[in-house]
């Protein structure tokens, strides 16, 4: 009897840590992303905002909200703005801004908008070299 509950443990453990491994494996979170907010220490990530494939989206309209914060916040941590284009009063509203940084190879690009579709706001990091 305790030689089957112990196969028993050791293969409900094997199937879970290949479960893990496997997620590990197959994660594409931030597979179309050229640069990931998380993994730079001076890209500040708005709260709420949550990586999808290709950009970070949050639950309802916070666009104006995540344009602040990053007009305000940027240059706090070095940041120069090189182009920001905002319409909010448009039919689809959003925002496009451009940034440089000392020691940061080429431009970062921000870019906001609101899917009245799906309710959310999205938000796109892109490093261009």
């Amino acid at each position: 009897m305790k030689k089957i509950v112990l196969l028993l443990a050791i293969t409900i453990i094997v199937i879970f840590a290949g479960s893990l491994v496997y997620i590990q494996l197959t994660d594409e979170t931030y597979k179309g992303m050229s640069i990931i907010p998380e993994q730079h220490e001076d890209i500040p990530l708005f709260k709420g905002l949550e990586p999808t494939r290709v950009n970070y989206v949050s639950n309802g309209d916070h666009l104006n909200e995540v344009y602040e914060y990053y007009v305000n916040k940027l240059p706090e941590l070095g940041w120069k703005s090189e182009y920001i284009k905002s319409e909010f009063d448009d039919e689809n509203p959003g925002f496009y801004s451009r940034w440089t940084k000392q020691g940061f190879e080429g431009e970062l690009t921000i870019l906001g908008s609101y899917n009245t579709f799906e309710k959310q706001t999205e938000v796109s990091f892109d490093q261009q070299k």
